[in-house]
């Protein structure tokens, strides 16, 4: 059985830290895995028990100043001769790029979002082309873009995220208030002002509406900012980073997303397992998870007028937002599962050998 790495900076409560997760487990079967967390001091419980339930995987982490910790990455892959490496996000990637070099492993970079910061954009672009093997795009519009900014087209795969643990589908029943929620990292990317602009409209109409954001971040005190100022801190509960994301999930009827870009966003794809209809902006790969007015519906972005709209109709037609909601987890089951995600890696690895 081979060995592979599967490298990222830090193991924080991120969605390419959780896909990263879920590649280890879906291989953990076909290699031997090795996942390697390059900073030991970010560590997040949650995706280190997912990681303990496979006593397969290997798990390492390197804790020091950067130098030591990249000789000790060094080390670490030349003694288990270790041939291939995934890596994800950018600093990985250049350390992965950068090691693999060294011990000559093939590196397969990941781009996990649509768009990058110009810095970023720019080194991920010098590592695409002139140093992995190839890089992952979790998104088709991601690769569309990326191409744009120089990235070879030949070099960039497209292969989605991927859900773990998808639920058969259950039937929900409104109570007296209809629970609208969100799930993200307050940072700019989320564009929480939208969603929150969007809710402030409703209220003057709906007085039989809630809102839950889950989050956290370095916005938070912006975000509740905002909550006071648009008057909506009567109705919004704010959840800073839980551990019952999905339970929070299941006691909401309709899921808001308002990013400005996105890759194939994980924060949907949990919100259709709890088979809700979805209300997004069309950016990333939103527009293929979100089938318009089949599981929910696509706006553009900033749109806060139109987003109010879209609410509304679910708000007012439950059974609408019911078969929504019934879509969502059909949607999800039939294009998102573990099995597809595995068997476009093994593709890959089969190139190769």
């Amino acid at each position: 059985m081979k060995d592979i790495a599967i490298f990222v900076k830090n193991l924080t409560s991120g969605g390419a830290e959780k896909q990263s997760v879920l590649l280890a487990k879906a291989l953990s079967g076909y290699y031997q895995i090795h996942y390697i967390i390059f900073n030991g001091n970010k560590i997040h419980p949650k995706y280190m028990d997912l990681l303990k339930e496979d006593p397969r995987i290997q798990i390492q982490s390197f804790i020091g100043g950067h130098l030591s910790r990249y000789n000790e990455f060094v080390t670490y892959l030349q003694k288990n001769n270790i041939r291939v490496i995934f890596s994800y996000l950018t600093a990985a990637n250049f350390y992965a790029c950068m090691a693999g070099r060294k011990v000559n492993a093939k590196v397969f970079t990941g781009l996990r979002n649509a768009q990058l910061p110009l810095l970023k954009c720019w080194a991920d672009k010098l590592l695409t082309n002139s140093f992995a093997e190839k890089a992952i795009s979790n998104s088709y519009s991601g690769k569309e873009n990326f191409i744009t900014k120089g990235f070879k087209s030949e070099k960039i795969i497209v292969i989605p995220n991927c859900f773990e643990h998808i639920k058969d589908y259950t039937q929900k029943k409104r109570k007296d208030k209809v629970h609208i929620i969100t799930v993200g990292r307050f940072v700019p990317q989320k564009d929480y002002e939208t969603a929150i602009h969007a809710i402030a409209k409703l209220k003057k109409t709906y007085d039989n509406i809630v809102f839950d954001i889950v989050g956290y971040g370095n916005m938070e005190t912006q975000v509740r900012k905002w909550i006071r100022q648009y008057v909506i801190d009567d109705i919004t509960t704010i959840y800073i980073n839980p551990n019952n994301i999905a339970e929070l999930l299941d006691q909401a009827d309709i899921y808001i997303s308002t990013s400005l870009f996105e890759g194939t966003s994980n924060s949907i794809m949990e919100a259709m397992n709890a088979d809700l209809p979805i209300v997004a902006t069309n950016v990333g790969d939103n527009g293929q998870l979100v089938q318009n007015q089949k599981n929910g519906f696509v706006t553009n972005k900033k749109d806060w007028k139109d987003i109010a709209s879209k609410l509304a109709i679910l708000i007012d037609n439950e059974e609408l937002s019911l078969n929504m909601g019934k879509q969502s987890k059909l949607f999800l089951s039939n294009n998102y599962s573990v099995e597809q995600f595995r068997k476009s890696y093994l593709s890959i690895l089969s190139s190769i050998e």
